[in-house]
């Protein structure tokens, strides 16, 4: 569940050795070109070329920075320690396993139109919902750390899950509440191509795929989300069945699917159903909904020639269930 964005530039790997990233994002100079990798990404694109990188289990605290402006830290704060950097809007979020704050500060003082605002420091469970990050079933799927040896119970289906720090653990209720109703479409059909918008960890995509479909293609803006989206796709051997593309899930609203997945923000849902393009499918899974957000959407929804079929909610979330007149892919 995540507010969207334009699309950022894709990055593609110079094979000479040592690696650089080469990508069309400006450097420290100002100018584009290639910088040196830190280890996160490096690591990633190993893991790209067929090297088996042993997952590690998340850290246990959380110190994460705001900053005013979009910023893209040099190589002195992204080395082994460096868990990421989240950009939303106006505002950028570096996390780190340990205290950063007086390096922060002094590398966000050098930045033209950047501000060091604020620390903020929390449990890695808490980020997970509140849950410590271990192996749970829900919905007849079996939800697994990587790190982990899964232990299903008969007739569910395995997912192996790296959440990283991208939204799609499990643990939230909209992630639980989507799953029940995946279940329950293919129960009743079998969408063969499933769009879904907002994939965060992918959690959803590969559910879809362990129940049926045969190809997905899963739109997220966050780049950390799409790092792990990726990482997940390879540790359930799913890469060859999803296209995974780090876009605004508004630009490929209107891509041909059986079955819409849309776990996002309200913003973003209502502005999906005023694209007609995006209204020609016969499923859809929407959630991402909170509280009296309910009546807003059901409203607009009514305005389209969608059918609410069914609604969940867990703590105030709601996921709703709607058929569409598209023919089923």
């Amino acid at each position: 569940m995540h507010s969207l964005e334009r699309p950022c530039h894709q990055p593609t790997l110079n094979r000479a050795w040592p690696f650089k990233l080469c990508s069309q994002a400006p450097l420290k100079n100002g100018k584009k070109g290639c910088r040196e990798v830190h280890l996160p990404f490096f690591l990633d694109f190993l893991g790209a070329f067929g090297v088996k990188i042993k997952p590690m289990p998340p850290p246990g605290k959380l110190f994460i920075y705001e900053i005013e402006g979009r910023v893209y830290p040099p190589d002195d704060l992204t080395g082994a320690d460096f868990l990421g950097c989240w950009r939303e809007g106006d505002h950028s979020y570096l996390f780190f396993p340990r205290p950063m704050e007086a390096a922060v500060k002094a590398w966000v003082a050098t930045q033209e139109g950047a501000r060091y605002s604020s620390e903020s420091v929390m449990n890695y469970a808490d980020w997970e919902a509140g849950q410590p990050l271990q192996k749970t079933s829900m919905a007849g799927f079996h939800l697994c750390p990587v790190w982990e040896d899964p232990t299903p119970a008969a007739g569910e289906l395995v997912i192996r899950m790296e959440p990283g720090l991208a939204f799609g653990s499990g643990y939230h209720p909209t992630t639980r509440t989507c799953l029940e109703l995946l279940r329950r479409v293919y129960a009743a059909d079998g969408p063969r191509k499933v769009l879904d918008l907002g994939t965060g960890t992918g959690i959803l995509s590969l559910a879809a795929l362990a129940l049926g479909a045969e190809r997905v293609v899963a739109v997220e803006y966050n780049e950390l989300a799409v790092r792990t989206c990726a990482r997940n796709l390879k540790h359930n051997q799913r890469r060859a069945d999803v296209d995974l593309i780090q876009a605004d899930a508004r630009d490929y609203a209107g891509l041909p699917a059986g079955l819409t997945l849309a776990n996002i923000h309200l913003d973003v849902l209502l502005d999906l159903l005023a694209i007609p393009a995006f209204l020609t499918k016969d499923w859809y899974i929407f959630s991402g909904i909170l509280g009296t957000q309910l009546e807003v959407f059901r409203q607009r929804l009514k305005e389209t020639p969608l059918q609410e079929v069914e609604t969940l909610h867990e703590n105030m979330w709601f996921a709703v269930l709607a058929r569409g007149g598209g023919s089923l892919e």
